[in-house]
Parts: structure tokens; sequence; C-alpha cells
């Protein structure tokens, strides 16, 4: 893993980080797949964010 940018790409994680106040860097395809990813910049509050998401998945199956 990069520990200097995160990669997300999942459209409901890029709109969590979104609404956490997380911009992200850049947006693009990947040149292989072709799948649409957003490039945020990996730190701590960005992986704290991630662990809060994660977590609320793992609520969420729990129901």
């Amino acid at each position: 893993m990069n520990d200097k940018y995160f990669f997300c790409y999942s459209t409901n994680l890029q709109i969590f980080l979104k609404n956490k106040g997380f911009s992200y860097i850049c947006c693009a395809y990947h040149a292989k797949t072709m799948r649409k990813f957003w490039q945020f910049k990996h730190n701590k509050a960005l992986q704290a964010a991630l662990d809060e998401y994660r977590e609320q998945g793992i609520e969420l199956k729990r129901t």
C-alpha cells in the first residue's frame, strides 16, 4: 500500500469522505480496468475516517 496516497474505488466511500470534509486530489480511470477512482492524501485524519466507515459496515452486517 502506498502510505502517501489512498486510492478510493468506491463511490459510497468517496461520498462518505466528502461528507466528512475531505477533498480528493484527482479523479481518474484506472488505465487497465477503466474503473473510476478518487485519490486522497493519506494521513491520520483520513485513516480515522476510513476506520469509522469500516466499523459502520461491520455494524450494519450485524443487524
